[in-house]
């Protein structure tokens, strides 16, 4: 069996492979309605790792054999990059978020007759959703009759399915309980956060007043049966917000999806495969290549969007507030590194090294033949001509 086949006579492809393959169907049939922010990303992902977007070039010592290492996008859209940067702020998050306290996640969505909507005008009902559901959870929250104290909270949206439909939603990840209102106390949440019917239904009354105040002419295209309907909020237990956390992580710095394989079948459609949420069994959908391939593009958020935002006291202007959350909790400050080196300067005993030691040497990939670690001998940046030794790449 070659390569990237599969038992059943289809190839199997990773999603960046696949973007790439069906990229130039998809732009002459597409090209001239995409949205101009659709193909600056789409040109970003397919420029990803190779010669377009610059890299180093490194010579081994020992056999002179040559090798290439090209540079990411970067691009939060991309399905190769991000990793890093998700595991870096996983860690950021750990030790900033994560206190002596259960979790929730609560999780915010809108009907689907409003999703169309959305996706037209995402730079403003996105923004918008994130106000409502925010000042819903605080709002439910100051209430002296459920928790009476103020909310920390992550958010982080999240515009699909499993199976890549436009759905937006966002999660919040919630320390259970708040800040009094004197800023004194820790107040504790009881068996529950709060109720999931009121957070939506409060959710739905701002959104709406906000929208008819702010966009009145968006507000006309919304069908009157949206206002009267409820609008689902999940609310639940997420222990000690550690398994949440790096969920949410994986999606932070890419959208709808991984590098993950994909199968393109003899017929040439396109098999999704995804875990059913509801029976949590694997399960498969099939899709003409060109409606997978705009399924992917239509989760491109528009340029500078902040997917993730904190709330209340875990927002950076409040840092006075969420140390003194750690305060009652018995936990230590979170400080910044020169607030760190202030109260605890380096000390002076530690071991400097000596004028006479060499610099180490850069890090470099292995040479494919002897093994032997690389050497930097050229780079080059995007538009610039590539270093062209002996062997071509």
């Amino acid at each position: 069996m070659r390569s990237g086949a599969t038992g059943d006579g289809g190839v199997s492809r990773t999603v960046h492979q696949l973007l790439g393959q069906l990229a130039p169907a998809y732009l002459e049939r597409f090209g001239p309605a995409m949205p101009q922010r659709h193909r600056q990303v789409l040109r970003k992902l397919l420029s990803c790792r190779t010669p377009a977007m610059g890299g180093e070039l490194f010579q081994c010592p020992d056999c002179a054999d040559f090798d290439y290492r090209y540079h990411s996008c970067n691009d939060r859209h991309c399905p190769l990059c991000g990793q890093t940067d998700a595991d870096d702020w996983l860690q950021r998050q750990r030790v900033r978020l994560l206190l002596p306290v259960p979790y929730f996640l609560v999780t915010f969505t809108v009907p689907e007759e409003l999703r169309n909507l959305i996706r037209s005008h995402q730079q403003i009902t996105l923004d918008l959703l994130f106000a409502a559901s925010a000042q819903a959870l605080q709002d439910l929250a100051a209430n002296p009759r459920r928790l009476d104290a103020q909310l920390g909270m992550l958010g982080v949206l999240h515009t699909w399915s499993r199976t890549l439909i436009y759905h937006p939603h966002i999660h919040y990840l919630v320390p259970g309980g708040g800040l009094s209102p004197d800023g004194r106390r820790w107040v504790p949440a009881k068996k529950f956060l709060l109720h999931h019917r009121a957070l939506g239904d409060r959710c739905r009354n701002v959104f709406k007043a906000r929208l008819a105040r702010e966009q009145p002419a968006l507000f006309q295209q919304v069908p009157a049966k949206v206002w009267r309907w409820h609008w689902n909020v999940g609310c639940q237990a997420a222990g000690s917000g550690e398994n949440a956390l790096r969920y949410l992580a994986r999606y932070v710095f890419k959208s709808a999806t991984g590098n993950k394989s994909v199968l393109l079948r003899p017929d040439g459609r396109v098999r999704w495969d995804y875990r059913d949420s509801k029976t949590g069994q694997p399960a498969a959908i099939t899709l003409d290549p060109l409606v997978w391939m705009g399924r992917f593009l239509q989760h491109v958020l528009p340029r500078g969007f902040a997917r993730v935002r904190t709330f209340g006291w875990l927002h950076p202007a409040a840092k006075v507030r969420a140390n003194r959350v750690r305060a009652l909790l018995g936990e230590n400050p979170v400080l910044t590194p020169a607030e760190q080196a202030a109260w605890q300067p380096p000390l002076t005993s530690q071991v400097e090294p000596t004028p006479d030691q060499p610099p180490s040497e850069p890090c470099g990939p292995l040479c494919p033949r002897c093994h032997q670690k690389m050497r930097r001998v050229g780079s080059w940046r995007p538009g610039q001509a590539m270093p062209w030794p002996k062997k071509p790449p």
